[in-house]
């Protein structure tokens, strides 16, 4: 009998493509003897964490571009397989971008 759990699948790759060039950066970490900048990170929050039957799924992120806009991960999916897979895309000013196809969510499964 195999586990059931909640599986997050994500995004396309090309949507944390796009989220690598797009989204504005911030400081990372800093040097603790001089203070400087060592790494950015993704400016970004969780927005929404989503509960499921099999305890807590997973914790949706809001990005800022870098021409101020919003960037939300949404949940496009939640087909079952041995418990619910959540295949997720972006969503920018309501508009939905990303998203996967009816075959390759099925090739996943």
């Amino acid at each position: 009998m195999g586990i059931r759990m909640y599986q997050k699948v994500g995004l396309k790759p090309e949507a944390q493509s796009f989220l690598d060039e797009m989204v504005r950066r911030v400081d990372g970490s800093r040097c603790p003897h001089c203070g400087g900048v060592l790494s950015f990170k993704m400016d970004s929050r969780i927005y929404k964490k989503v509960n499921s039957f099999y305890g807590e799924g997973p914790a949706l992120q809001e990005f800022t571009l870098k021409d101020g806009r919003k960037c939300r991960e949404i949940i496009q999916a939640e087909p079952w397989s041995s418990g619910p897979c959540a295949f997720f895309c972006l969503e920018i000013d309501g508009e939905r971008m990303f998203e996967w196809t009816y075959d390759e969510i099925q090739e996943y499964l």
